[in-house]
């Protein structure tokens, strides 16, 4: 009888263990899916896929979605009274070619309609020409005008060459922005300016259309990752953590 309550014991702990085990890998799942945004500028989302959207990515509480200002109202309903994902607003897109005080305004009026937090692009233009005073003032007034919201800069690195995205990194950075995000950039562009922006800001790229894709990229340093595949990737996190994968 006594070996038998001391298998059973092992047994109970063994069972204790395996679930602890899940747990942590169901935590480390959520946290990786936190991390996750979905881009949802494609013109082809009509009214009745978006509201789709915002239910799955509420469950799955995803990192956040990613919508034009014109459909920010819509979504502020479709998400609910008790929104699991951040609602942000994507202003500018794509070149930032609008004057800074169209910027401003268009980040008033998401704030306005109910955004969590809002992504404008950079001025491409002046990047380019390398007038990176124009930056720093720029998203200086844009600071002022997210009113303690965040707010992420948007730089295009397929256009621009790499000491120009150091370069207006570092100047974003230091203008007191949130978070950069950095289109078409690798892995290894992402650990370059982790290290050039010394913490001041958080750092997101897209391009996360896979685990592996995902995983690369936050591995150099990457804090969120965006992509049009968002739902169908935290899904594959979510059910591989409970072994379903």
């Amino acid at each position: 009888m006594e070996d038998l309550m001391t298998e059973n014991q092992q047994l109970s702990e063994e069972e204790q263990f395996k679930e602890f085990k899940r747990q942590k890998r169901k935590e480390e799942a959520a946290a990786n899916v936190a991390r996750i945004e979905c881009d949802c500028l494609s013109a082809n989302l009509d009214k009745t896929a978006l509201r789709e959207l915002c239910r799955t990515a509420n469950s799955l509480r995803l990192g956040g979605i990613i919508v034009s200002p014109s459909v920010v109202r819509a979504c502020v309903t479709f998400l609910g009274s008790d929104p699991q994902t951040s609602l942000i607003a994507a202003i500018s897109s794509p070149v930032g070619g609008d004057t800074t005080e169209g910027k401003v305004a268009a980040v008033k009026r998401a704030i306005k309609d109910g955004v969590d937090e809002t992504e404008v692009w950079a001025p491409l233009f002046f990047i380019k020409e390398g007038n990176f005073v124009y930056l720093k003032k720029e998203c200086k007034k844009l600071r002022k005008a997210s009113h303690n919201r965040a707010i992420r800069i948007v730089l295009d690195c397929v256009v621009l060459r790499e000491q120009e995205i150091v370069k207006a990194c570092t100047t974003i950075a230091d203008a007191g922005i949130n978070c950069i995000r950095l289109n078409g950039a690798d892995g290894e562009l992402v650990a370059k300016i982790k290290a050039a922006v010394k913490g001041k800001c958080l750092v997101k790229c897209d391009g996360g259309e896979t685990l592996a894709a995902f995983t690369n990229l936050t591995v150099m340093g990457a804090d969120y990752v965006s992509s049009s595949s968002a739902c169908e990737l935290a899904n594959f996190i979510l059910k591989q953590a409970e072994g379903n994968a």
